[in-house]
């Protein structure tokens, strides 16, 4: 089989309690059988705790949903007594993805993750992909659809390349890879509160985002519709963005179709945070400084709470992708 992953896919490492936002805080926390087995024969105190804090396959969560097995350092309790192999699969996993197409397996890391994002971003140059064998069960597809598969690829191919022209215009490489025009920077929607109106039908998944939606609005009767790019991305950054957004979806459309959807999410995704970078990730003020430190927080802030809204939900994807498909 053959294995593609994008170039900074290597670099990640959980930043364990370093990290701002942690994974284990928020999210339901399945729990594989085989997990759930080893957790039945755990000896002593540490065992009886695990088995009183699972509950119909996923660890009961503490007030404000917190793993019962994160600690005050915000550390895995289960790492640190029984080691990393005795962590579920959820757990060892987040935030990677597998997508299987036949004989071609791709691997990537999703944006609700700070440390993710923050290694696309700090990328130079355009999001280059590695290319490998690995010994992987593959998808049965038969003639047709390899032919419809490698059809997409291409495509999906041809868009990476368009997105990594440097020595073009940002516009044509937009319309190379999108079809749109500089002259409606919303496309493939008509202006700000189109946008708007699409983020509101999604299903909320908590606070956070309720909140981030209503600071969306308000900016929006602000100023009256007149929203201008916060300029917070560099057009590298918006390039490999673009890309990875191509990456993780486009391909999708072999089992899924809606084609033309799964490409205009890139844009719609690319345009809120772009032009709600502040409201997204929480900032009400307009005096962040873009050369500091608060810059990089910003942008990772205003993608992971976007995709944790939008692409760990089937729900919202279908919704987002269905409305896009234009």
């Amino acid at each position: 089989m053959i294995l593609h992953k994008p170039d900074f896919y290597d670099k990640f490492k959980c930043t364990a309690s370093r990290c701002s936002d942690t994974c284990c805080v928020g999210w339901e926390i399945d729990i594989d059988q085989a997990s759930q087995k080893i957790y039945s024969e755990v000896q002593g105190i540490f065992g009886d705790k695990l088995r009183a804090n699972i509950e119909d396959g996923h660890f009961r969560l503490l007030p404000q949903d917190r793993c019962p097995f994160l600690d005050n350092e915000n550390l895995c309790e289960i790492y640190r007594n029984l080691g990393e192999s005795a962590l579920c699969d959820i757990c060892k996993e987040h935030p990677r993805f597998v997508d299987v197409y036949g004989d071609i397996m791709e691997k990537g890391l999703g944006l609700c993750c700070e440390e993710a994002t923050r290694l696309l971003l700090e990328g130079q140059g355009p999001l280059t992909f590695t290319t490998e064998k690995c010994d992987e069960p593959e998808d049965n597809l038969d003639e047709d659809d390899i032919e419809i598969r490698d059809q997409v690829l291409y495509e999906r191919e041809q868009m990476f390349k368009a997105l990594g022209d440097f020595d073009k215009p940002l516009g044509e490489r937009l319309y190379t890879a999108f079809g749109c025009t500089a002259e409606n920077p919303f496309a493939p929607l008509e202006n700000a509160r189109a946008l708007y109106n699409l983020l509101a039908k999604t299903a909320s998944f908590g606070p956070a985002w309720d909140a981030a939606l209503a600071r969306i609005k308000t900016s929006i009767e602000e100023t009256d519709g007149n929203i201008q790019d916060q300029g917070y991305f560099s057009e590298t950054e918006s390039m490999r963005l673009l890309a990875y957004l191509i990456y993780r979806h486009f391909a999708k459309s072999l089992y899924e179709g809606l084609d033309q959807g799964k490409r205009n999410f890139a844009l719609f995704f690319w345009n809120t945070v772009r032009f709600f970078s502040r409201e997204l990730a929480g900032i009400t003020g307009k005096n962040a400084d873009e050369g500091s430190q608060d810059s990089e927080l910003i942008k990772i802030g205003a993608i992971k709470i976007l995709s944790r809204q939008l692409e760990y939900c089937e729900e919202n994807m279908v919704l987002i992708e269905s409305a896009l498909d234009i």
